[in-house]
């Protein structure tokens, strides 16, 4: 299996993130001795199931990674245009190429077997997409101090993974506009049910429907096979937007490292 890391991410000035670090490329922040991309590349490299890793949005000279099947391709926009642009570069390499992982670059947390134990709790891989979500209980017991948002529906509330297992398929097919749609309102999910009718935003709202079932009925809106992974992986969702988040990030890898050079 194959990866794709989205890295096009820039900051402005006036981003709280870039006063505290001084970094204007998001996947550069320095975290415990190497930018924050190269926490979640190790993760990849090191793990027993992938093999070539694409970053879509940085070049070369930006990183000083050993890991040999790393490649690099220019970012083209939005999410959206990213995935295809990393797929595009991936496709070149590996024209057989059947799934992959798509991966943001602000999950430094991840490690080998995290990688991997997703992987496995996709279970046939059958579906077209499955999407990690971190059930409230398993996020705060892991992050107490994360500050996360959560989406309430029938039996618990809900935070966003940001981790993909994708088809190649549904990526050449998929509804391009709906998507775009989607990851441009991700960070909202009371726009982004919008987008699926009032039938859904009544039950959602009402909290009739299980985490399950809305991606159910959100996938065939969308014409493809989706399932949420309701991931045992707290560090699938902690992904570093505040700087809050950030110092949170920043002491568990210093913890890390501490431990690992007592080993």
């Amino acid at each position: 299996m194959d990866a794709i890391i989205t890295a096009g991410g820039t900051m402005k000035p006036t981003d709280p993130l870039f006063a505290l670090t001084g970094v204007a490329k998001k996947a550069l922040i320095p975290l415990a001795g190497q930018p924050m991309i190269c926490w979640v590349i190790d993760a990849l490299a090191h793990s027993r199931i992938i093999d070539h890793i694409i970053v879509v949005g940085l070049e070369p000279s930006d990183l000083n990674h050993p890991y040999p099947h790393l490649h690099f391709t220019e970012a083209r926009g939005g999410i959206v245009d990213n995935v295809f642009a990393g797929l595009d570069c991936l496709q070149k390499i590996n024209p057989h190429v059947k799934n992959f992982l798509l991966l943001s670059s602000d999950i430094p947390l991840i490690t080998p077997d995290i990688v991997e134990g997703f992987v496995e709790e996709c279970g046939s891989q059958e579906a077209e997409l499955y999407y990690a979500m971190v059930e409230e209980k398993t996020m705060e017991s892991r992050f107490p101090a994360s500050r996360r948002t959560y989406i309430p529906v029938k039996g618990g509330r809900y935070t966003g993974g940001d981790i993909f297992l994708v088809k190649v398929s549904l990526v050449v097919r998929g509804n391009v506009e709906l998507a775009k749609a989607a990851t441009g309102a991700r960070k909202n999910y009371l726009q982004q049910i919008r987008l699926i009718g009032w039938s859904f935003i009544i039950r959602f709202l009402l909290r009739r429907l299980t985490v399950h079932e809305a991606a159910s009925e959100v996938s065939a809106k969308a014409n493809f096979d989706g399932r949420v992974v309701a991931t045992q992986y707290a560090e699938l969702g902690m992904d570093l937007d505040k700087p809050h988040q950030y110092e949170i990030i920043k002491a568990h890898l210093e913890s890390r490292q501490a431990q690992t050079i007592k080993e």
